[in-house]
């Protein structure tokens, strides 16, 4: 039977060979900008590192970028103040080789029961299928307008989740 490990920790608190496998797997995915990554990982709220018999294969995390933040709510029409909102949740992505049998899920959930009581954000492409039903199964809503990539010839949405209870 295989041996299954999650970790979640601050960005701040990954080693440094966490953080260059963590970029080597999140760096599979060509819409990932390389420039700067090291750094924005290592500034993210959490990380999250699923290892399957040792071998890293799915990360996501919640990143920290209040500009982005601002900008996301400028294009999306929609307030995200940075009080209420833990960051946006990224680099999301499992090894090729190990697709469609959760993986993604049990990362996903481990963010969100980590960052409590704060609310999340992410932004998907309108063509990322996959990844909206992933959001959809963990209480993200598309709300907003869309907006054209800068990556890809398509439109961007954001999905955002609230704690449930929480009053708006």
């Amino acid at each position: 039977m295989p041996m299954i490990e999650l970790a979640v920790k601050a960005g701040k608190d990954a080693t440094p060979e966490e953080l260059e496998k963590f970029k080597e797997l999140v760096l599979r995915d060509p819409q990932v900008t390389p420039n700067g990554l090291s750094g924005r990982i290592a500034q993210a709220h959490l990380l999250a590192f699923l290892y399957k018999d040792g071998e890293l294969i799915a990360t996501g995390a919640v990143k920290c970028n209040p500009e982005h933040q601002a900008h996301v709510a400028e294009d999306s029409g929609i307030p995200l103040p940075q009080a209420e909102y833990l960051g946006e949740i990224g680099y999301l992505h499992t090894a090729d080789e190990h697709r469609r049998r959760g993986y993604g899920d049990r990362v996903l959930a481990s963010l969100i029961s980590s960052g409590k009581d704060m609310e999340l954000f992410a932004t998907i492409q309108l063509k990322n299928d996959p990844s909206q039903r992933l959001l959809a199964r963990h209480g993200f809503i598309r709300t907003g307008k869309s907006w054209p990539s800068n990556q890809v010839d398509d439109d961007v949405n954001l999905y955002i989740r609230q704690v449930p209870g929480a009053k708006k």
